[in-house]
C-alpha cells in the first residue's frame, strides 16, 4: 500500500476515535510531570477494576512466576503492574512527542563500558532487554546517546503501526520488521547495536523448551543463530523507572560468554536467566499481560 492509500485509509470515520485517542495523550505529554505520573496511576487503577482477558493473563502469569508469593501478595503485585502499565501509556506518548532537551536530564547509564568493548570487536551488539512498561521512553532516551537499530513486530491496528513506524523511523538509527533477518545480519555486520526483545512466544516451530521463572518456555533459537552468523556480542540491559517520579537507571551488563554453546536450549537458559535477573528487581514494571506461556511442551495443558 502506497503512503497515500495509508493516509486515506487512515482518515476512515472508524479510525477517528483513536486519532482523538492520540489528541489527548499529545495533550497529556504536555503536562506537568507530577500530574502526568498520577494520570498514568489512574488509567492503570481504572483498567484494573474491570475484569477482562489482560487482567486474567497478568494474575496467571505472576501466579506462575511467584508462587512463593501469598495471594494477597499476588494480587498487590498485580495492581501495580496495571499502575505501571497505565504510566508506559503517559511514557509512550512522552517518547513520541517531547524534544530532547525535556527528556535528556531524565535518565542515568551506568555499564557503558561494557558497550564500548563490545563495539571495539567491530561484530555489532544485541541488546538484550525485557518488556518492561517502559520499553517505549527509555528506547528513546538511550537513542539520545547511542545510535541504535530496533527490532519489532508490526501492531496489529493499522493506525498504531502507522504511529510507531514514523516514531521510529525518526528517531532510530534503523526500524527493522522482526521477520527481516538478512537486513539485521546486514545492520551487525555494520557494527550497529540492535535492540531485541527476547521475551516473546514465537510457537513449537523456532523454539525450544527452557526454564524462565521455573516454568518450562517456549524460547527462541534465533538469538543463537544470529550471533553464528554475526559473531555479535550479546549485552543483557536493564532500565527501571524510579519510584514516583519519571526518572529512569539503565545498566548494561558484561556480554553473555560462551555463547553460542552449540546446545539451543543451554542458550535460551542463559537469555532466559539474564531477563528473570532483570525482571526480578522490579517485577511490577515488567508487561504481564502477555501470553508468555502460551505454547505448552506435548502433552502439558494450556495456561490461559
Amino acid at each position: 500500500m502506497t503512503n497515500i492509500k495509508k493516509r486515506l485509509a487512515l482518515a476512515h470515520p472508524l479510525y477517528w476515535p483513536l486519532w482523538l485517542g492520540l489528541g489527548v495523550l499529545w495533550l497529556i505529554a504536555h503536562l506537568p510531570q507530577r500530574l502526568q505520573f498520577i494520570l498514568g496511576k489512574g488509567i492503570g487503577r481504572f483498567a484494573y477494576l474491570f475484569p477482562g482477558k489482560l487482567k486474567q493473563i497478568t494474575k496467571t502469569n505472576i501466579k506462575l512466576c511467584f508462587p512463593e508469593l501469598e495471594p494477597i501478595a499476588q494480587k498487590k503485585l498485580a495492581q501495580k503492574n496495571f499502575e505501571s502499565l497505565g504510566i508506559g501509556v503517559i511514557e509512550a506518548a512522552m517518547a513520541w512527542w517531547l524534544p530532547n532537551e525535556k527528556l535528556q536530564p531524565l535518565f542515568n547509564i551506568q555499564g557503558l563500558e561494557y558497550a564500548e568493548q563490545a563495539f571495539a570487536k567491530g561484530k555489532g551488539i544485541i541488546l538484550l532487554g525485557p518488556h518492561f512498561t517502559s520499553l517505549e521512553l527509555v528506547g528513546r532516551l538511550i537513542s539520545m546517546k547511542y545510535s541504535f537499530a530496533v527490532m519489532y513486530r508490526p501492531h496489529k491496528k493499522r493506525l498504531i503501526a502507522f504511529i510507531q513506524e514514523r516514531f521510529r523511523q525518526k528517531y532510530y538509527l534503523k526500524a527493522i520488521p522482526r521477520n527481516r533477518i538478512r537486513q539485521l545480519i546486514r545492520a551487525l555486520n555494520d557494527n550497529v547495536a540492535i535492540w531485541y526483545a527476547y521475551d516473546v512466544d514465537g510457537g513449537r516451530k523456532h523454539s525450544v523448551f527452557a526454564p524462565f521463572f521455573g516454568v518450562p518456555t517456549a524460547s527462541l533459537t534465533s538469538v543463537s543463530r544470529i550471533v553464528k552468523l554475526s559473531d555479535a556480542a550479546v549485552v543483557p540491559i536493564s532500565f527501571y523507572r524510579r519510584e514516583n517520579q519519571f526518572q529512569y537507571d539503565v545498566v548494561l551488563y558484561p556480554p553473555i560468554e560462551n555463547f553460542p554453546s552449540g546446545d539451543f536450549k543451554d542458550d535460551a537458559q542463559k537469555l532466559n536467566s539474564a531477563l528473570e535477573h532483570a525482571i526480578r528487581q522490579k517485577p511490577e514494571q515488567y508487561i504481564w499481560q502477555y501470553k508468555r506461556f502460551k505454547t505448552r511442551p506435548l502433552g502439558e495443558p494450556k495456561l490461559y
